[in-house]
């Protein structure tokens, strides 16, 4: 028999996380450095070339007016629901549940994804260093182990781990972007980048696409709430200061790539040398032993990444689980962790399994299971960021709990509009995004599974109203 009872504050999680652990969560989960090794060669090769410092700056500011009304409305917001909430408290709870599917099967796609990769470059790091080959596969299960005992633990082991690797990873980067700026001078800070020219090369909407995958995950600011001290404060702090902070980031060290390759090669560059760019630079400005030590931390990058996605993934788990939605033992809190244990654990298990059926279909971890799962994951993503933009216009607009037009209109307008042109560009170009003999079959593949993901919640929704109304009247509890 299920409770009809919404769960209380004080049987949730505890924590006491401050702005500053918060936004190590959502640092290390967009992966700084992962992204400037891996993300960077496709935003200057299929974007707009020397123009991507410039998409760096528009995906930041479309994240912030999308973070402005995000923000405003937090405070209506009172569980660790995270984008759901908002899309149920303004579009309805059968929209909010599908929502709510989505972004459970978009983070665990990409995840399983983040897996897979970190089994290939843990594996190769190991054959370059002593010679010794293992299996892509042992490390992935290794890795997945690893993740899964932080989980299960205080949120706040996670945030030691993630922000000793965040503060190495962010660090090589900024010795690399100093070393270019001491080799180059004042003088040599070349502005092509922002000239109008440069900018309308080549594609300038594929750039400021990936630029906007590059800022996955900074939802976790609202995810951790029932963990943070004085959410109130804390949250929108840490909401803007993790867009901000990884924004600035972005832009500078791809201008400083920019310029340590030269605005007239780096197009080829990242062209001829998709994977390994960044390394090259690397050892260009710093030499070969700062170049060995940037593949170690781009392992502990994608861990770091890997562990904050499996937290968010388990916290959505959790909060569908406490309110009847999914087994309600996934809501169960671990008395001495005040961890949601049970959540970490069948997530843990999720992985074994459906990365270990990838595996024993021979799927290649980086060109299949990584690519295809990173890009329908990230389409699921930038829907339901489109949808909660939506979600705070019409809830301000119904309730007039804030009239401040900027705020609760403009602002969220903005973003919105920044969104659905970045996801049309996204459908447009998926086939070649996807690349391969099967990119059309993989391409609608991919959109199938995420309109599915949305379909199971808003069908789950309507049956739970007409089988048992007590239940779906518990969901107004998730906003």
């Amino acid at each position: 028999m299920r409770s009809t009872e919404p769960p209380t504050r004080t049987d949730g999680l505890k924590g006491s996380l401050g702005v500053t652990s918060i936004v190590l969560m959502v640092v290390a989960t967009a992966a700084p450095l992962t992204v400037m090794v891996a993300n960077t060669p496709l935003i200057i090769s299929m974007g707009n070339g020397a123009g991507a410092p410039f998409d760096a700056l528009v995906a930041t500011i479309v994240m912030l007016l999308f973070t402005i009304g995000f923000v405003t409305m937090s405070k209506y917001i009172k569980n660790a629901g995270a984008f759901y909430a908002y899309i149920q408290k303004g579009l309805g709870r059968t929209v909010g549940l599908g929502s709510a599917t989505m972004a459970l099967i978009s983070y665990f796609l990409i995840l399983i994804a983040l897996q897979a990769y970190i089994g290939y470059a843990l594996s190769d790091l190991v054959k370059n260093f002593v010679g010794l080959h293992i299996p892509w596969w042992v490390m992935s299960l290794a890795m997945i182990a690893v993740t899964g005992v932080l989980g299960y633990r205080h949120i706040e082991l996670s945030t030691k781990f993630l922000g000793i690797a965040l503060i190495l990873e962010i660090g090589i980067v900024l010795l690399v972007n100093l070393s270019v700026f001491m080799d180059h001078g004042v003088a040599g800070m070349d502005t092509t980048p922002f000239h109008p020219s440069t900018i309308m090369a080549g594609s300038p909407g594929l750039g400021i696409l990936f630029a906007i995958f590059s800022f996955i995950g900074f939802e976790a600011t609202v995810i951790f709430r029932e963990e943070a001290r004085d959410p109130e404060r804390t949250i929108p702090k840490a909401t803007y200061l993790a867009v901000l902070i990884v924004g600035a980031f972005y832009v500078v060290s791809m201008w400083f790539e920019v310029i340590g390759f030269g605005a007239a090669n780096v197009m080829k560059i990242a062209t001829d040398h998709p994977g390994d760019m960044y390394l090259i630079l690397t050892e260009q400005y710093l030499g070969k032993a700062f170049q060995d030590v940037m593949q170690v931390l781009l392992v502990t990058s994608l861990f770091a990444c890997m562990l904050s996605l499996h937290n968010i993934v388990v916290r959505y788990q959790y909060v569908l689980g406490r309110y009847g939605v999914l087994h309600r033992n996934l809501g169960n809190v671990h008395p001495e962790h005040g961890s949601p244990h049970v959540s970490s654990a069948t997530q843990t298990v999720a992985s074994y399994v459906f990365l270990g059926l990838l595996i024993v279909l021979g799927m290649d971890p980086v060109t299949q299971i990584y690519a295809w799962g990173a890009t329908t994951g990230t389409l699921g993503y930038m829907v339901i960021l489109s949808l909660t933009c939506a979600s705070v216009m019409v809830f301000f607009k119904r309730t007039q709990n804030d009239t401040r037009i900027w705020n609760t209109a403009i602002a969220p307008a903005g973003g919105l509009i920044g969104l659905l042109a970045c996801l049309w560009i996204a459908l447009s170009n998926l086939p070649s995004l996807v690349g391969g003999d099967n990119a059309n079959s993989v391409a609608i593949g991919m959109v199938l599974v995420v309109v599915l993901s949305f379909v199971i919640g808003y069908v789950a929704a309507i049956a739970i109203r007409k089988g048992s109304p007590s239940r779906y009247e518990l969901l107004k509890e998730l906003a």
